[in-house]
């Protein structure tokens, strides 16, 4: 049955000022997405500091191949999870189930599609990208077990999106508190004492990943009688996968092309050497740390307003999307400052190789205070997703990341790094100030609109 705690959450989201929802709701989601984070940066650090640069350089040509697939998969359940929040709020049980179920059985055999593709094509794309053929077989030790437990990347990722999106941000957040720690302590068991080497890394990661399916399962089970399988018939409902795959595709589209446009300015950094593309996607892995914060508030911002929608009330719709901009600003204040002065010093947490440190120091310098376009950015798609217009998300993202690849194209022959800054800035002023716009006056108009 469900807990006090969630009902108080759910109850929350429809009634409580928008600052305070926003705050307490989204604590659980930052820090969730602070020790993901982790989970991901600890892979680097230990590869850095037991196995050496080429295998870090192999896990750093290997992770944007890894997160092309794991955005998918993760914007799938987003996508799902703005319409399992529109059910809640609705109060509509039965229908609720009946698109849980289908979901797992879609997501899951996409899963299986997505991992075969991943193993038959990913050493041709990085060869293809002129890296050099030892690197590339670190890269693919790591790949080859990934891909083998990418059904559970999904599982997870669609457990906790919809235990969200149903008024429960505590639970996912104390499960990948739990994972992550166990994942550092076996990152440094498998790779550094056993000297299993990359491979032990991607154990690690997998291992955790099928322990966090499990445990969500078993929680959801018990405690949210909204979205248990017991005594349920286990048949998708196959008049449901068009509007299933509604919500699903554009987010998962969105969240692809995003990652696919940062493997695509790697390659053409590919040219000023390994350790140049290092140090770019050491500055890339603190970067995402950043936005962690600007993550979490836009992602309790798409519950809060989906559920709205869902239980009508639209007025609060537009107070909860002009809060979260306010806060934007206060996080860009903070977060900006610390990565200028402190850039060189955050890059070498992952990297004692000077020339690494300089390459993502000096992206993280470059960059710091144009983050206000990428947190702003981020609260006005998730704006149009709390809405459930994720195709228009899906257009901003792509393109913004098509102006990212071009200037960076153009760019990077004559400033490097610096060319790539210039490419992400021009993208990001594209929703900004394009779908911005559009934004504020759908906001303004919220009740004539919908």
């Amino acid at each position: 049955m469900v807990t006090m705690s969630s009902r108080n959450q759910s109850e929350a989201i429809l009634n409580d000022p928008p600052l305070k929802t926003l705050l307490v709701f989204s604590v659980p989601i930052i820090l969730g997405n602070i020790f993901q984070q982790l989970y991901n940066i600890v892979d680097a650090i230990v590869v850095g500091r037991f196995l050496g640069d080429t295998p870090l350089g192999g896990i750093s040509i290997a992770s944007p191949i890894m997160d092309i697939f794991y955005a998918l998969l993760l914007g799938m359940s987003i996508g799902v999870s703005v319409l399992v929040g529109r059910l809640s709020g609705a109060k509509d049980w039965i229908q609720l189930k009946k698109v849980h179920i289908t979901s797992l059985f879609a997501g899951g055999a996409l899963s299986i599609l997505f991992s075969i593709i991943g193993l038959a094509f990913s050493r041709s794309v990085l060869t293809g990208q002129g890296y050099s053929a030892e690197t590339v077989d670190q890269a693919m030790k790591y790949l080859y077990i990934i891909f083998g437990g990418l059904i559970f990347c999904f599982f997870y990722n669609y457990f906790a999106a919809a235990l969200r999106a149903w008024g429960n941000s505590r639970m996912p957040f104390i499960v990948l508190l739990v994972s992550s720690t166990l994942h550092a302590g076996l990152d440094i068991l498998l790779c550094g004492v056993l000297g299993l080497g990359i491979m032990g890394v991607a154990l690690s990661t997998v291992s955790c990943q099928i322990l966090s399916t499990v445990w969500l399962a078993v929680y959801i089970e018990k405690h949210c009688k909204e979205l248990s399988l017991k005594g349920e018939k286990l048949k998708p409902d196959l008049s449901l996968l068009g509007m299933i795959a509604g919500y699903a595709w554009a987010a998962a589209l969105q969240q692809a092309v995003v990652t696919l446009g940062r493997f695509l300015v790697q390659g053409m950094l590919a040219p000023l050497g390994e350790t140049t593309v290092t140090g770019f996607n050491m500055g890339v892995r603190v970067e995402q740390f950043l936005f962690c914060f600007s993550q979490g508030i836009s992602a309790a911002m798409v519950v809060a307003i989906s559920q709205n929608l869902g239980y009508g009330n639209r007025k609060r719709i537009r107070a909860f999307y002009f809060t979260t901009l306010k806060i934007m600003v206060v996080l860009l204040v903070i977060l900006g400052s610390l990565t200028f002065f402190f850039a060189p010093s955050l890059v070498a947490v992952f990297s004692k190789s000077q020339a690494v440190i300089e390459a993502g120091a000096k992206y993280l310098h470059t960059m710091a205070f144009f983050y206000s376009l990428s947190f702003f950015g981020e609260a006005i798609q998730s704006f149009f997703r709390g809405l459930g217009r994720l195709r228009l998300t899906m257009i901003a993202s792509a393109g913004s990341i098509v102006l990212r690849v071009l200037f960076s194209w153009l760019l990077v022959p004559l400033w490097g790094i610096g060319g790539i800054c210039m490419g992400i800035i021009v993208g990001w002023c594209l929703i900004v100030f394009g779908f911005g716009t559009y934004s504020l006056i759908c906001a303004k108009r919220i009740v004539k609109i919908l």
